[in-house]
């Protein structure tokens, strides 16, 4: 068998369920062919599932250095899903890394906000679990209660399956299959169809299409359902959570603005078929019995370390686990081991594979406590156990993932079932173990709480989602369209390497180079006679000023003044001499600091310009003039501008700075520092 075929039959066993036999595939196709992206990216997702996180994240890693998009697309979304399954990856360095690996998905140009006619809001929802799956289940209730008057629903179909979910969904909007579509065809259906507000409901997970996210496809575009952290996409305007998954200091996890929801960002619509709670089986086995039905990519080491002490603590108890990938016999036994490894026979250990939905409720039936994993915790898993009448316990931390459970209880008010550490998880199973009566009582009304509360409230939860969406399209389409004059974009086509700030909508880009090829505007940069005075919100200007001899850069300057409005902004950055200091003083001009476009970057390219490029005969690569930050900020002084605020960035090699040719006081160009600047 060759190593293509071992990839294959790897990935066969594991949509099987067959783990271990997959792993040994796809072994062994990288011993012979360790440069196969596909399958290196293929025995990640295996390791993924079965919780061998650090291994995972290694092939992700080899992966990426080799693969090309669209492959690596989907590859760094896989390696970014499972950074949030680890529990030693700090908030910081989710985000971190997140937005490192985003910026490789595309950028878009601006869109400006369009004139709309009275109708109501075009709402796209894009989406490859448009069918039996949490996301299908929690959309179904919301999209069946929205207001029609207010909202012409469309959903996207980026994969999934026929059955059952899928056609309720397909009658409660319009619809398109488009799973077979490229990114730059979905791109320009999206486009086409003129969505004003546009939602992710995939994220990072399997099936997204967030390079067409990140091109901008609509002109408010924001995540919600599918994911639980931040896209990293600068193109994204927001992520709907609720105070309960986002309290107060989520902020620092996201790139995007985060939008909240009342009181839960999930609505729960059981299954029909789902029967009515049986009594607690603790009252006739005599001991409790523990389950979980979670993924077992979720089983790290702390929740195993937990759930061993749990099962310890509690006389006769057993723990009940379900997935998939329990019908592999070598993978269930090495979680036996786990177990063992903390002093818990394999008798107590009860693993079992796939079943029906309707059976996996009905095997419920033999669950008295459910334990929920963390840092990622149960989602539309947990709702079905609390509907079963069982209680879970849960470990809320400060990512909104490990703290879906919580929301659920939150809502419902049993927020006793949430422990503040490990000790208290296990200290709270524990004590709940032991009173029979309280199993008893929340057996019979759990079902009655969640149907009180908000969690099941479909109307009043797509009232708020509704004055959600609104809120968010009247904060982006009520505005002025804004107009920033790009000036030096380069050569590209379709994407705008701006800041931030300007891709978020209500910006329109107005590219002014010396290269006819590319600008809207050609001419010279200390001329710009084909703007008018007064005519800009913004100047951005990246990497031009030390293209000009010292004497011509206050001229430039001025004509960047001159083109702004009065409350007009530049932004401006350029190359920090400062930062070379430590290579010169060691006479290391020529070793490469960084990377471009066109290749590595040397402190003698950052001091008179890239040297491949300028022997390559482009002479208007070559710098005339350089800066310090100090320099810099009385340049823009001494041009006329009447406040200027900037900043250096530890490690990197650029000064940035913004301009205002309106007096504003310390901390309102500050503020405007701080929006408009890179950190």
């Amino acid at each position: 068998m060759i190593s293509g075929d071992q990839s294959n039959r790897g990935a066969e066993l594991l949509g099987e369920g067959r783990l271990s036999e997959a792993i040994e595939c796809f072994e062994r196709s990288l011993a012979e062919h360790p440069d196969d992206v596909v399958a290196r990216n293929n025995a990640a997702n295996a390791l993924q599932v079965a919780g061998r996180l650090d291994e995972a994240l290694a092939h992700y890693r080899q992966a990426l250095q080799r693969a090309r998009p669209p492959l690596s697309f989907r590859i760094a979304s896989n390696y970014l899903t499972t950074l949030s399954y680890h529990p030693g990856i700090s908030d910081a360095q989710l985000r971190a890394e997140t937005q490192r690996i985003a910026a490789g998905f595309g950028s878009p140009r601006p869109m400006a906000p369009a004139g709309r006619a009275d109708r109501p809001l075009r709402l796209g929802l894009v989406s490859a679990d448009l069918c039996d799956h949490p996301v299908g289940f929690f959309l179904a209730p919301v999209l069946a209660a929205l207001d029609r008057t207010k909202f012409d629903v469309r959903l996207y179909s980026t994969g999934g399956r026929e059955d059952s979910t899928r056609q309720v969904l397909r009658a409660l909007a319009a619809w398109s299959d488009v799973a077979g579509d490229d990114h730059d065809q979905l791109l320009t259906l999206l486009r086409a169809d003129g969505n004003d507000i546009l939602i992710d409901l995939s994220g990072h997970s399997a099936g997204n299409r967030l390079p067409v996210f990140a091109r901008r496809a609509a002109l408010v575009q924001l995540s919600w359902l599918g994911y639980f952290a931040t896209t990293g996409l600068p193109a994204m305007d927001g992520v709907i959570l609720d105070p309960w998954h986002a309290p107060d200091g989520t902020e620092s996890q996201f790139t995007e603005r985060l939008l909240r929801l009342p009181a839960t960002r999930f609505c729960y619509a059981p299954a029909a078929f789902a029967p009515a709670p049986s009594p607690p089986p603790v009252l006739a086995r005599g001991a409790v019995t523990f389950g979980s039905f979670n993924n077992t990519a979720k089983l790290n080491g702390q929740v195993v370390a937990a759930w061993a002490r749990v099962l310890l603590a509690v006389a006769g108890s057993r723990l009940i686990l379900r997935w998939a990938t329990f019908a592999d016999a070598a993978f269930a036994e090495s979680i036996r081991r786990q177990f063992a490894a903390h002093g818990v026979a394999a008798d107590r250990l009860i693993l079992r594979g796939r079943i029906g939905h309707r059976q996996l409720l009905d095997a419920y039936a033999e669950i008295d406590i459910a334990l929920d994993p963390f840092p990622f915790a149960g989602g539309h898993t947990s709702c079905e156990a609390l509907w079963m009448g069982v209680p879970v316990v849960t470990l809320p931390g400060t990512r909104p993932v490990s703290r879906q459970t919580y929301c659920f209880l939150a809502n419902i008010g049993l927020t006793e079932l949430a422990a503040t550490d490990e000790a208290d998880y296990v200290a709270k199973a524990v004590r709940l173990a032991g009173d029979a009566p309280r199993l008893a009582e929340l057996r019979q009304s759990l079902r009655s709480r969640m149907a009180a509360s908000p969690l099941m409230d479909a109307a009043a939860f797509a009232r708020a989602f509704e004055a959600l969406l609104a809120e968010a399209w009247g904060d982006v389409a009520g505005r002025t369209a804004k107009t920033v004059l790009h000036v030096g974009p380069g050569q590209r086509d379709d994407v705008a390497d701006l800041p931030a700030v300007f891709l978020a909508g209500g910006w329109t880009e107005i590219r002014l180079g010396i290269d006819p090829a590319t600008p809207d505007i050609a001419g010279a940069l200390h001329e710009l006679t084909a703007v008018a005075d007064g005519s800009m919100d913004a100047v951005y200007a990246s990497h031009t000023i030390e293209h000009f001899a010292a004497h011509q850069v206050g001229t430039v300057l001025g004509q960047f003044r001159r083109v702004l409005r009065r409350e007009g902004i530049l932004v401006l950055t350029c190359p920090d001499l400062q930062a070379l200091g430590t290579y010169l003083s060691e006479d290391k001009l020529v070793e490469a600091v960084g990377e471009s476009p066109a290749g590595p970057i040397t402190p003698l390219d950052i001091l008179y310009g890239h040297r491949p490029a300028l022997a390559a005969g482009n002479d208007a690569m070559a710098h005339k003039s350089g800066f310090t930050l100090t320099l810099l900020i009385a340049t823009l002084r001494e041009a006329g501008f009447a406040a200027v605020a900037g900043r250096r960035r530890p490690g990197q090699f650029d000064l940035w700075a913004v301009a205002s040719a309106e007096a504003l006081d310390d901390a309102a160009i500050r503020a405007v520092a701080d929006r408009f600047l890179p950190v």
